[in-house]
């Protein structure tokens, strides 16, 4: 097979024909390059993205890669057309790749390593157990870990957990001052554009983040737009102050094998550091646990939590282990 690298993405997709779906990603995430593979008759065989001029790692440059995809048929000593491209790279300068991780964490990022029992949630990322075989085979190695957990019924330990903290909370002078507002009756996009400091000031000093431009981080949230339930939405205030906001969705991919949902989604929880470690993240996610409960849910699923994170102790204090994640790195 041969590679091919569009450095410049309109080449791409010009020469290609891709997808709307595709083209609106690209936009969205914003690759350096695009590589693809191709076999003799030029059939498209597989893909990679990269991202270049990332934070560097330890001091190191360091790239990004995501998006793979080698179609079932190509897949047969496939590892020497990616350490091909990973040569080209080293000649480049790039010392580090880590993967997948799609330009930001704002984006699709990790594998799926402990896939349990249940099936995928909405807007969880999914992969074959090829997809990690194959980051093995070409030398990445795990540079973080990702949980996430789910609270079965409303009537669970984990439920019970929440209420003893709320309670303990309760004693505190500043919690008569606390209140909590949702989204509904608001539009939308005021509320974005709302939330998107305090978003950034919450995430800033996060595992390899890396600060999204307002227009991006509007565009991406607004095509949820018909997902949203706005009451699902909760923005958090201390006096006037907006200190935080959690944002749940309804896990839509139930409806296909359901035929229903019971299922919430915990899909963001932002809090300002300033307030860190005042349970302000157990009030938020106790008010979008009432209003799941009020509306008919029965489950709430805590997404994507990093395993050092304070996350993750409130995940498993709440629920029970659902599925474990993992974000790689290779040194070239």
């Amino acid at each position: 097979m041969k590679i091919k690298r569009y450095k410049k993405i309109q080449e791409y997709v010009m020469e290609n024909n891709i997808s709307q779906e595709e083209s609106q990603k690209i936009v969205i995430e914003r690759p350096s390059e695009i590589v693809i593979f191709t076999d003799e008759n030029n059939n498209i065989g597989g893909s990679l993205h990269l991202w270049h001029n990332r934070p560097d790692y330890n001091g190191r440059k360091t790239s990004y890669i995501g998006n793979v995809n080698i179609h079932e048929k190509y897949r047969k000593n496939e590892e020497q057309l990616f350490n091909k491209v990973f040569e080209e790279l080293k000649k480049e300068g790039i010392e580090i790749i880590i993967g997948p991780l799609n330009g930001t964490t704002w984006n699709t990022y990790r594998y799926v390593t402990e896939k349990g029992s249940r099936r995928q949630f909405l807007l969880e990322p999914w992969n074959e157990d090829y997809s990690v075989s194959l980051f093995e085979k070409l030398g990445f190695k795990p540079l973080a870990g990702y949980i996430s957990t789910v609270m079965e019924g409303m009537d669970s330990d984990g439920r019970r957990n929440l209420n003893k903290k709320i309670e303990k909370l309760k004693k505190f002078d500043y919690y008569k001052d606390i209140k909590v507002e949702s989204a509904e009756n608001k539009d939308l996009l005021t509320v974005l554009n709302k939330v998107y400091d305090l978003t950034v000031e919450a995430f800033k000093n996060n595992f390899l983040y890396s600060e999204l431009e307002r227009e991006i981080f509007l565009k991406m949230y607004m095509s949820y737009e018909d997902k949203i339930i706005k009451k699902f939405f909760k923005m958090l205030y201390l006096g006037d102050e907006l200190i935080g906001y959690v944002f749940g969705i309804p896990d839509y991919a139930e409806l296909g094998y359901k035929g229903k949902i019971d299922t919430i989604i915990l899909k963001t929880i932002a809090v300002s550091p300033i307030y860190n470690g005042k349970g302000m993240g157990y009030i938020l996610i106790n008010s979008l646990v009432e209003e799941a409960e009020k509306e008919g849910y029965e489950n709430v699923i805590y997404a994507l939590m990093h395993e050092s994170n304070v996350s993750k102790n409130i995940g498993l204090l709440l629920g029970n282990m659902l599925r474990k994640y993992t974000l790689f790195i290779k040194e070239l």
